[in-house]
C-alpha cells in the first residue's frame, strides 16, 4: 500500500514538472512568434528598407529653382552649383572613429574643414533621423570633395551631394522685394514633408521668394543607385524606376533693375526710409527699395559665416529686415494736402478760385487753440492751387473744417488708403485713416475722444499713417484721374524654354468718379509745386511736366521730421509715379525730392519709353 502511494506521488511530481517544462517551452515559442511577428510585420517596412539600402540608395534629384528676372530680362536671382557633405546615420559603424577621420581633413590652405564641437552636435541631431541625409558641411571646395571621395572607405555614412545655392547679383539693392532662402526649421519639416519637401531643403522666407514658393520650387526627381557596405556609389540601378526633376517656373517681374540701382545710389547713406515707383496706367511696380538693407547672399553662405552675419542683422536696432515700402507706416504730412483739396473740390464744398475766410498770417485760432503755419510770416490770401504750391497750413485748416473728416476719408479710401493695396508680397500693412469713428475706436483705452479741432491736423496729414506704397498709388491716381490700379510685381511666369505659362493682367482697384475739372486743377497745382516758387524743384526733369508734393511729417521718435515727396510724370498723363520717405531727415523738398528726381531723370533720359516721351513733349512745346 505504501509503495503504491509512493509511486502515485512520483507520477504526480513527474506530471507537474512536465507541465512546467511544457509551459516554459510554450512561453519560449510564444515569445519567439511575437518577436517574429514584430520583425516581419510591425517592423517589416523598416527592415526591408535596411536590407535594400545595404545595396541601393534612393537619391533625390533636386529640381532647379526658378529664376527671377526684371522687366528687361536682367537676372535678379539665379542658382549656382555647390557641394555639401551629408551623413546617413544608419550606415555609421563607429561614431568615434568617424569623427576622428573627419577631423583629419584639411582644405587647400591647411585648415581643418570640420569643427569638433559642431560636428558632434550635427551628428547627435542626425541620429534622430537615421534614414535621412543630414547636411554637416555646406558649400565646400572641390579639393575637399576629392579628399572625401578618396577616403570613402574610412568614412562610412558620409555622402557628397551637389546642390544649387541661391545667388542675388544686385545684393542689398533688391533684398526686400525678392526676399531670401533658408533651410526648413526642424519644427516645420513634418508638415512640409507631406507636400514633397525633404529634410535639409531650403524654402523662401520673405518677399517674392516666399510669395511664389510653389512656382519656384518645381518637382524633385528620384533615382536609385547601388552602394557598397561603406555607402560608396557603384552606379545607377537601371531596372529601378527613375523620374527626372521638373524645374520651377522663371518669374519675370515688373521691376526695372536700373531704376532700382538708381534708387539705391540716390538714397542718403545711413538714413532709413523707402522709395516706391509704379506705373499708374496698370499698377506695375518699377521700383521698391527700403533702407537699410541686407545682402541676401549671406543666407547662401556656409553655416558658420551665415550665423555670424545673421547675428549682426538680427541685433541691428535699425531693423534692416523690415521692408519699409510696404510695412513702414508714416504720417503723410503735406503730401496729403492734395487729397484734402481733391475731396473739397470733388464734393463741391470748395471752389477752385475761392478763398478761405481767414487769410494766412502765420497762425490760425480755433477755440482756445492756436495752430501755426510752417511759414511764420504768412502766405496771405490763397486759392487752392496757391495753397498746394505754397503748402499753406492755414488754408487747409479751414478746408478741413469746411469739408469734414468723413468726406476727406471717402476720397482717400477711393485712392487706396487705409487698407492693404493687395500687392503680391507676403506682408503688407494697411495704414490708418483717422476720423471720428476710427479715432474713438483706436484710442478708447486711453479715454481720448474725437473733437472737431482734430480735423485741422487730419487735413494737413498729421493724423493718419500711410505706407510709401500707398502714397505712390495715391499720387499716381491723381495724375491718372480715371482709375487706381492694384500694384503688382509678378508680370509673367515662363518655363525654361521661355514659353509663357501665366501672365498677370492689370486690375483696377478703384474707379475714380471725379470730374475732369477737379482732376485738372489738382494736376496744375501739383505741377506748380515743381515750378520755381514751389517746394519740389529738385525733382524737375527738363522737357517733362512733373507734378508733385513735398511733406514733413512730425516724428515722435526723433528731433527731425520725416521727409516725404510724391510725384508723377508727365503730370497730365503719367507713366511713372514715385513716393520717397526718409526718416528723421528734415524737409521733404530737401532730402526726398532729390531721390525721386534722380529716378525720374534716369527714367526719361535713359529708357526707351522715357526718351520718346521727352522728345514728344519737347516737340509739343516747340509747336505751342
Amino acid at each position: 500500500m505504501a509503495t503504491r502511494i509512493l509511486l502515485e506521488q512520483e507520477q504526480h511530481e513527474r506530471f507537474r514538472k512536465s507541465l512546467w517544462l511544457t509551459g516554459l517551452v510554450a512561453c519560449f515559442f510564444i515569445i519567439l512568434l511575437l518577436r517574429l511577428f514584430y520583425i516581419q510585420v510591425v517592423q517589416a517596412e523598416v527592415n526591408i528598407r535596411l536590407s535594400k539600402e545595404n545595396q541601393m540608395r534612393l537619391v533625390i534629384l533636386k529640381a532647379p529653382r526658378g529664376r527671377i528676372f526684371d522687366r528687361n530680362g536682367e537676372v535678379l536671382a539665379r542658382n549656382r552649383p555647390s557641394y555639401s557633405i551629408s551623413v546617413l546615420p544608419y550606415q555609421i559603424k563607429d561614431d568615434t572613429l568617424l569623427v576622428e577621420n573627419l577631423l583629419k581633413i584639411r582644405d587647400a590652405g591647411g585648415n581643418a574643414v570640420f569643427d569638433s564641437a559642431q560636428l558632434e552636435k550635427d551628428l547627435t541631431a542626425a541620429r534622430y533621423r537615421r534614414f535621412d541625409l543630414t547636411r554637416i558641411k555646406e558649400d565646400v571646395s572641390l579639393d575637399v570633395v576629392s579628399i572625401i571621395e578618396e577616403h570613402s572607405m574610412q568614412l562610412p555614412g558620409i555622402v557628397v551631394r551637389t546642390e544649387a545655392r541661391r545667388e542675388y547679383p544686385l545684393g542689398p539693392v533688391t533684398f526686400h522685394v525678392l526676399g531670401y532662402m533658408s533651410e526648413i526649421p526642424e519644427e516645420q519639416f513634418d508638415s512640409l514633408k507631406e507636400i514633397g519637401y525633404h529634410y535639409g531643403d531650403v524654402i523662401g522666407k520673405a518677399g517674392l521668394e516666399k510669395q511664389y514658393e510653389g512656382d519656384f520650387r518645381g518637382t524633385d526627381g528620384r533615382e536609385y543607385i547601388e552602394v557598397n557596405a561603406y555607402g560608396k556609389s557603384l552606379g545607377l540601378i537601371e531596372h529601378m524606376p527613375r523620374s527626372d526633376p521638373l524645374p520651377g517656373s522663371d518669374i519675370y517681374t515688373t521691376l526695372d533693375a536700373r531704376l532700382q540701382a538708381v534708387a539705391d545710389s540716390a538714397f542718403p547713406d545711413s538714413l532709413k526710409g523707402a522709395v516706391v515707383a509704379i506705373d499708374p496706367r496698370n499698377g506695375e511696380t518699377l521700383v521698391m527699395f527700403s533702407s537699410p538693407s541686407v545682402d541676401p547672399n549671406i543666407f547662401s553662405m556656409s553655416a558658420s559665416l551665415r550665423s555670424k552675419s545673421w547675428a549682426e542683422v538680427a541685433l541691428d536696432p535699425n531693423q534692416p529686415l523690415n521692408n519699409r515700402a510696404t510695412t513702414g507706416e508714416y504720417p503723410p504730412g503735406s503730401t496729403f494736402k492734395p487729397m484734402s483739396a481733391l475731396a473739397g473740390l470733388a464734393s463741391g464744398l470748395v471752389a477752385p478760385k475761392s478763398y478761405m475766410p481767414v487769410p494766412c498770417r502765420g497762425a490760425y485760432r480755433f477755440g482756445s487753440r492756436v495752430a501755426h503755419c510752417w511759414y511764420s510770416k504768412g502766405h496771405g490770401r490763397l486759392a487752392v492751387r496757391g495753397a498746394i504750391q505754397k503748402s499753406c497750413n492755414i488754408y487747409f485748416y479751414q478746408l478741413g473744417l469746411k469739408v469734414g473728416d468723413k468726406t476727406i476719408n471717402k476720397y482717400a479710401e477711393m485712392f487706396g488708403m487705409g487698407k492693404p493695396t493687395g500687392i503680391d508680397l507676403p506682408v503688407e500693412r494697411s495704414g490708418w485713416l483717422s476720423g471720428e469713428e476710427a479715432y474713438n475706436k483706436r484710442f478708447a483705452k486711453r479715454g481720448w475722444k474725437w473733437t472737431r479741432g482734430i480735423v485741422l491736423d487730419l487735413a494737413i496729414g498729421q493724423q493718419q499713417v500711410l505706407t510709401p506704397l500707398q502714397l505712390a498709388v495715391m499720387i499716381g491716381g491723381m495724375g491718372n484721374g480715371e482709375a487706381v490700379y492694384r500694384p503688382f510685381l509678378n508680370k509673367e511666369a515662363r518655363n525654361r524654354e521661355g514659353i509663357v505659362l501665366e501672365q498677370r493682367q492689370p486690375e483696377v482697384l478703384h474707379e475714380l468718379e471725379i470730374d475732369t475739372a477737379t482732376v485738372r486743377v489738382i494736376r496744375l497745382a501739383l505741377e506748380d509745386v515743381i515750378k520755381p516758387g514751389g517746394t519740389g524743384g529738385r525733382a524737375r526733369v527738363d522737357g517733362i511736366p512733373v507734378g508733385g508734393k513735398t511733406g514733413s511729417a512730425e516724428n515722435p521718435h526723433g528731433e527731425k521730421t520725416h521727409g516725404l515727396f510724391v510725384c508723377c510724370a508727365p503730370v497730365d498723363n503719367p507713366v511713372i509715379a514715385v513716393a520717397a520717405v526718409v526718416e528723421n531727415a528734415g524737409h521733404g523738398g530737401t532730402v526726398a525730392a532729390p531721390i525721386a528726381g534722380a529716378i525720374l531723370r534716369y527714367y526719361f533720359n535713359n529708357t526707351d519709353e522715357g526718351v520718346d516721351l521727352v522728345n514728344h513733349y519737347l516737340e509739343r512745346r516747340k509747336r505751342s
